[in-house]
């Protein structure tokens, strides 16, 4: 009964049934979670290891002589066809690396040199490129060089507005943390479950794209494992990223560290809830003069950042839980983490890391991502109206 019940709960509500099981039994879950991540190389691997049983088994059922057993015969090769195509199928797939702004040596040499720096001190992992994107955030992703994620190029992908935000030292120490988290010195697990959440999610959308003939086994199989594997691992996830925090401690003092937590949560609960819906809403009334974000972003931060509201903001954030599927702990968690009772941030007046990092470059990259911004705004705009037109179209027709 206990099973069926347990059973009942992980298809009616798997969040609380994972959630309730992290709490009474931890290593059982990163068991569990362990387990679902293999699953995943398990399944990349099956077609391939068919082809060889399968035509070992035809080959005994003629070596034997035992021609009565035909059908075995048909079935195996049968499998051993489906096996090859889908095999064949799989060379075909390379992961494409993070869509964004690639970022030449030459055009940021100081933010590669900080890269390097780091790297030196926590020897791995490589960095291959650099990429910066619109969105907040920095983390590294791995693109696996084959169909099974065992080797794999690192890309840095550092969002626009996170440079834009932050000062430069609390960037720095942001870059720390990625690192040493990457290096995997202390949180070898953690930071493969971690890893993997990205890369699955990277087979799912290149195998959905995908139509001919042999990939829908991938296809199916990763639409419904990439979504559930990230559900599954949230916790392990988090995990890992409370151990990156631990990683900047080597490198900076616990006020420098307190202030970096402190400032990521603020800037990107403060673009979330206020700068974003402000500027979708402007986007949303103009037709011609649309706006430029990230042109207009420092500034709108600065001023939030040297605010008189800026202690009851962070009280706030302080307060609030996690989003749902999000992998970034709470501002409570990771204060508590580094062993700090409330978070802390100073009144920062002058300067942030896009200056101190992109140097000339500083404009040109602001430019591209406005563009880049723009055009996927208007492309969704375009959408939701030949949606709505559709719906009116069919609305009018159930009416007549």
């Amino acid at each position: 009964m206990v099973i069926l019940s347990s059973a009942r709960s992980l298809l009616l509500k798997p969040y609380g049934f994972i959630k309730s099981l992290i709490h009474r039994f931890p290593r059982f879950y990163l068991g569990c979670v362990v387990l679902l991540a293999l699953s995943g190389y398990a399944y990349v691997l099956l077609f391939p290891l068919l082809v060889p049983i399968g035509l070992l088994n035809i080959y005994e059922i003629f070596a034997l002589g035992d021609i009565a057993n035909w059908q075995a015969a048909l079935t195996w090769s049968a499998v051993v066809l489906v096996a090859a195509l889908v095999s064949y199928r799989i060379t075909q797939i390379k992961p494409k690396t993070p869509v964004g702004l690639t970022l030449p040596e030459d055009k940021a040499p100081e933010l590669f040199k900080l890269v390097q720096q780091h790297h030196a001190y926590f020897k791995r992992p490589e960095i291959h490129r650099i990429v910066i994107t619109a969105n907040y955030e920095l983390d590294i992703i791995k693109t696996p060089m084959w169909a099974l994620p065992v080797w794999s190029t690192n890309t840095m992908v550092i969002g626009l507005p996170v440079l834009q935000s932050l000062s430069k030292e609390q960037f720095e120490c942001v870059i720390a943390r990625r690192i040493g988290q990457f290096s995997k010195r202390y949180n070898t697990l953690t930071n493969w479950l971690y890893q993997l959440r990205a890369i699955w999610q990277q087979y799912r959308d290149i195998y959905r794209k995908q139509n001919g003939f042999g990939f829908q086994p991938l296809k199916w199989y990763f639409a419904a494992y990439a979504p559930f594997y990230k559900m599954v691992s949230l916790h392990a996830a988090r995990l890992d990223e409370l151990n990156a925090d631990t990683y900047a401690m080597e490198l900076y003092n616990h006020e420098v560290v307190l202030e970096m937590i402190t400032a990521v949560a603020l800037c990107r609960w403060y673009l979330q809830n206020q700068f974003w819906p402000a500027v979708y809403k402007i986007a949303s009334v103009e037709k011609k003069s649309l706006p430029a974000p990230h042109a207009k972003m420092a500034s709108a931060v600065q001023t939030i950042k040297n605010g008189d509201k800026l202690d009851s903001l962070i009280d706030k954030v302080y307060k609030e839980k996690p989003r749902p599927g999000d992998a970034i702990p709470s501002l409570k968690d990771r204060v508590k983490n580094i062993g700090h009772d409330k978070p802390y941030m100073k009144k920062q007046t002058t300067g942030n890391a896009a200056e101190s990092y992109l140097g000339t470059s500083h404009k040109g990259v602001i430019d591209v991502i406005d563009k880049l911004w723009l055009k996927s705004f208007l492309e969704q705009r375009k959408l939701q109206r030949q949606k709505k037109q559709k719906q009116v179209a069919s609305e009018q027709v159930t009416s007549a």
